[in-house]
């Protein structure tokens, strides 16, 4: 008797300390088979597109204070490849005066462009990203240059509490973490507004040496079924060290559990940089969901792609 009593007592000191840290434990396992027809090779591959496995956690420190922390990284669910590049991993402080963090984060500029919801499938190869400058080991469906932020390491990032639809965030990037010697050698700047259906965006960010910066403004609207996003980029060095202005406009509707999308980008300094796609979204469940998707582009270059999602 006095043996399972103690042995029970040694079991919940050993769950406490795990239930008080209240992690979480989550990710996204998303892989598609996707065929590229005219680049350097057609081929056909099976790709683990921006597939993670996360921890995060809160803990309550009183008067409406809490620590919060987040580990998260990318796992490659097509070769195995495990901890395959590092994603957000931060720790700071939340409150009802907005939340303080510092590590590896999202620029304020990368929040700001994919707040209006511009970039419908993301991941897949409808995503502007993969589109313009690296659909498949390198090569590009186009030449559409444009920038929308990164995921810096050694950020000190603010972001304010949501007052009537508006949230503005600031982040600055240390020298030592940036190219440069000072605290705020890189800053990156955003407001993003979302009421009724409608959202805004706006940010700016800078290079530690002022030289190279981009501006944004971003605007979507939702009305019943249908959503329409338009972004505009002016980019001067942040991507390839030289100037662009790109145009991206993207559209869905949605009928019961399929969501249609279709894409396009425009680089503006350019008559022949265009690209464009369409693509079709299955919920199988509230977690898992099937797509199909097309992307073309002024070169003829080409790509068809069949996914699934499920996050967890």
């Amino acid at each position: 008797m006095k043996k399972a009593i103690i042995a029970a007592a040694v079991a919940a000191a050993i769950a406490a300390p795990a239930a008080n840290a209240s992690v979480q434990i989550y990710g996204k396992v998303h892989v598609a088979i996707e065929k590229y027809d005219g680049f350097q090779n057609d081929v056909w591959v099976v790709k683990s597109n921006a597939s993670r496995i996360g921890f995060k956690g809160t803990e309550d420190l009183g008067n409406g204070l809490s620590v919060i922390w987040k580990a998260e990284t990318t796992y490659d669910f097509a070769d195995g490849s495990a901890w395959d590049g590092g994603r957000n991993a931060y720790i700071g402080l939340a409150g009802d005066w907005g939340t303080f963090l510092y590590g590896r984060h999202d620029s304020p500029y990368k929040m700001a462009y994919y707040s209006t919801g511009i970039e419908m499938m993301g991941d897949t190869i409808l995503d502007f990203k993969r589109m313009g400058d690296n659909m498949h080991n390198g090569s590009d469906l186009d030449d559409i240059e444009f920038w929308r932020g990164d995921r810096y390491n050694g950020a000190i990032a603010y972001i304010s509490p949501n007052m009537n639809g508006l949230t503005v965030a600031g982040a600055i990037i240390p020298g030592a973490n940036s190219g440069g010697d000072g605290l705020a050698d890189a800053v990156s700047l955003a407001a993003m507004y979302a009421n009724n259906g409608l959202k805004l965006a706006l940010a700016y960010e800078s290079d530690e040496d002022g030289d190279d910066d981009s501006w944004l403004v971003g605007a979507s609207y939702t009305m019943n079924s249908m959503t329409l996003a338009v972004t505009y980029n002016e980019d001067s060095g942040m991507d390839d060290g030289g100037d662009h202005e790109t145009l991206l406009v993207a559209g869905s509707y949605r009928a019961g559990n399929n969501n249609f999308v279709v894409k396009y980008g425009d680089d503006l300094d350019s008559d022949s940089d265009w690209v464009w796609g369409i693509g079709v979204e299955h919920s199988l469940s509230k977690r898992t969901m099937a797509y199909a998707a097309y992307a073309d582009s002024e070169d003829d270059d080409s790509a068809f792609s069949v996914g699934m999602i499920h996050n967890f």
